[in-house]
């Protein structure tokens, strides 16, 4: 269990040296992480361990110039040469009146979830997890699993006056894995889930099953042909890597600010096709990790970036905002929500001429253009409508901000990871390239 009595200590002390500081602005939060871990590798559990860990972080402007550091001890003396090292930092940074904090907002006390972890119950998990695997599963080879209990315990603080208190616990399950027919395998996969109780076997979470037997699938993937147009249905952790790039490259403080973001000026009109909704939006019950108030000390509130196809908002922080003249975003968090559509998987999939499923693509930074280009990886051939086979040594290419247009059918199905809310998406106009 925590002690608020020490986070509250750390607190106050640094809220004392700050009282010092008459011409600083800052805020900082200070944590104590309590994780309770049980690892299997390679068919064997070799890990049930707690581990306490202590964090503090501190934003600090001074001259209108920013410093920023994270610590991980509650000592005094390392606290107060820490504030002092991260205002000297200041000297080094560029001065600029935009940089701000938050005024006092209303503090508040939060708890969510489960506080303290259910040992027996989670260590019963695991290994039904793993039994369930060899049973059901045998021609997948599970390298780890960790599943964890997670607790936190934090206090945060500005200059202005707001205190916020949260308590919050959650569990969650990492899984890595691969395909073996006993000759050859398949590429490393992944799967993880967020979430607040033990109720549910692991096996049934998320698209756990689904990912375990596409891992058999792809022992034996086959090459594609030539080059060709055609359609792309992004998982919804493929969709979740690309909503990322839309913030980098289209919605963030630098590309708002520097102007080079090719939806800069296009509030309120539109830019994807009609079916389209996403949002950011902590207060989802479906999302665990949640955000309660802004790296700027707002409080966190949902808000849509994308509404039937209609650009509202950038994802601009308070500086962004004040640098560029526009709104501020609601939230500075990634807990993507994007609305379901009226297609089940199954007819997006047989609705495909000529195609693939992607579950990731390996690629670099897109440049603000939108340009995309990568391999795909834990990907399937479709043809007239019916999956082919595991494919390898595949290209795709696509712009990324243009592609929102060519949106075909969203899924009906979501996945719910307790990070994200995301559906199945099919596009048309990608360009594939075999060998």
């Amino acid at each position: 269990m925590s002690d608020m009595t020490k986070i509250q200590q750390a607190a106050d002390y640094l809220t004392g040296l700050l009282e010092e500081k008459k011409d600083i602005k800052a805020q900082f939060e200070v944590s104590e992480i309590v994780t309770t871990e049980v690892t299997s590798e390679n068919g064997d559990f070799t890990l049930l361990r707690t581990l306490f860990d202590k964090e503090v972080g501190i934003h600090v402007i001074a001259d209108h110039k920013p410093g920023l550091t994270k610590i991980n001890s509650f000592e005094e003396p390392v606290l107060k040469e820490t504030l002092e090292g991260v205002i000297a930092s200041t000297a080094s940074a560029g001065a600029d009146e935009c940089f701000d904090i938050a005024p006092k907002i209303e503090g508040k006390e939060f708890t969510r979830g489960p506080l303290e972890p259910d040992v027996d119950k989670l260590m019963t998990r695991a290994v039904e997890l793993q039994e369930t695997i060899a049973k059901e599963y045998p021609n997948v080879l599970v390298s780890m699993i960790i599943i964890e209990h997670v607790r936190k315990d934090s206090l945060y603080r500005n200059t202005n006056g707001t205190e916020d208190i949260v308590h919050e616990g959650h569990y969650s399950m990492f899984l890595e894995f691969a395909g073996n027919d006993g000759t050859n395998t398949s590429g490393i996969s992944f799967s993880a889930m967020t979430i607040e109780n033990l109720d549910t076997p692991f096996i049934e979470l998320g698209r756990i099953r689904k990912d375990l037997a596409e891992a058999e699938q792809s022992v034996n993937p086959v090459p594609i042909e030539g080059k060709f147009e055609g359609q792309l249905i992004f998982t919804p952790e493929c969709f979740r890597a690309l909503m990322y790039t839309y913030m980098e490259i289209a919605l963030s403080d630098d590309v708002i600010i520097d102007n080079s973001s090719l939806w800069r000026n296009k509030i309120g009109q539109k830019v994807a096709v009609d079916s389209f909704t996403a949002s950011i939006k902590p207060w989802d019950e479906r999302i665990i990790n949640h955000e309660y108030h802004t790296n700027d000390g707002f409080r966190s509130e949902d808000y849509t970036i994308i509404e039937n196809g209609i650009l509202n908002s950038f994802a601009t922080t308070l500086f962004g905002a004040n640098k560029a003249k526009v709104d501020r975003a609601g939230n500075t968090d990634l807990c993507y929500v994007v609305e379901p559509g009226d297609t089940s998987l199954d007819d997006m999939i047989k609705n495909v001429t000529k195609g693939l499923i992607v579950g990731s693509i390996s690629c670099g930074e897109p440049r603000t253009n939108g340009e995309l280009a990568g391999v795909a990886k834990n990907a399937f051939y479709v043809e007239n409508g019916e999956i082919k086979n595991a494919v390898s040594e595949t290209m795709v290419s696509f712009n990324a901000i243009k592609i929102l247009e060519n949106i075909v059918s969203i899924s009906k199905e979501v996945l719910a990871n307790g990070d994200w809310v995301l559906p199945y998406i099919c596009v048309d106009g990608v360009t594939i390239s075999g060998k």
